[in-house]
């Protein structure tokens, strides 16, 4: 295997996987537990929940890069991103 010495990138793909497997989980949850016209299913649920789980996370990452870790940079700003493109897809619904 390989180690990724630059924190920077390190962070940002540990978040863009930590997404990944949100939706894989998410998809896979709703093949077990399908929605239904009235009643969300469990991966349905998940991505409900997605935007206040985006929301939290970017508070942390925001709390913690403040403190102390600056390599954090590249978290918040996918936080962020993708914080806000769920928001304006809400909108949009």
């Amino acid at each position: 295997m390989f180690k990724i010495e630059n924190l920077y990138l390190k962070n940002a793909l540990f978040t863009i996987g930590f997404y990944l497997l949100l939706l894989i989980v998410s998809y896979f949850l709703d093949i077990y537990s399908p929605s239904g016209p009235c009643t969300p299913g469990l991966g349905a649920t998940i991505l409900l929940a997605l935007p206040f789980i985006s929301g939290v996370m970017l508070m942390i990452n925001i709390f913690r890069y403040f403190l102390y870790k600056k390599e954090l940079l590249s978290s918040i700003i996918i936080h962020f991103l993708i914080f806000v493109s769920l928001l304006i897809f809400i909108k949009t619904l």
